[in-house]
């Protein structure tokens, strides 16, 4: 699954209005995208030049290189961002606020 970061009409989804915002992801029920339609959208290899989907971990992915606990939380959003993704989904300002929020998740308060 992806999530939108930057809204878009895809003109290979009968021009479906894809909005950027939490819980907005791609692709809809029922798409199956091809990977050449993926690493256009979520690269800067379309007619646009920037990226429109962020690939979302999901507890199915079995890439992740951390001893197989999944991916390491908290996480910046992107690059550069002040913004971190906890592992319930929650999103927290400020890299100090995150480890702190993380934390207590991790110890059930």
């Amino acid at each position: 699954m992806y999530k939108v970061i930057r809204s878009f009409v895809d003109l290979e989804d009968n021009r479906r209005l894809y909005e950027a915002g939490i819980g907005k992801t791609y692709p809809r029920e029922g798409l199956e995208p091809t990977p050449e339609r993926i690493e256009a959208l979520s690269t800067s290899n379309n007619k646009r030049k920037k990226p429109f989907i962020e690939k979302v971990e999901t507890e199915n992915d079995n890439d992740n290189e951390n001893d197989g606990e999944g991916p390491e939380f908290p996480k910046p959003t992107k690059e550069g961002s002040t913004w971190y993704e906890l592992s319930n989904g929650e999103k927290v300002n400020g890299k100090t606020a995150a480890i702190e929020a993380e934390g207590k998740l991790k110890s059930g308060e």
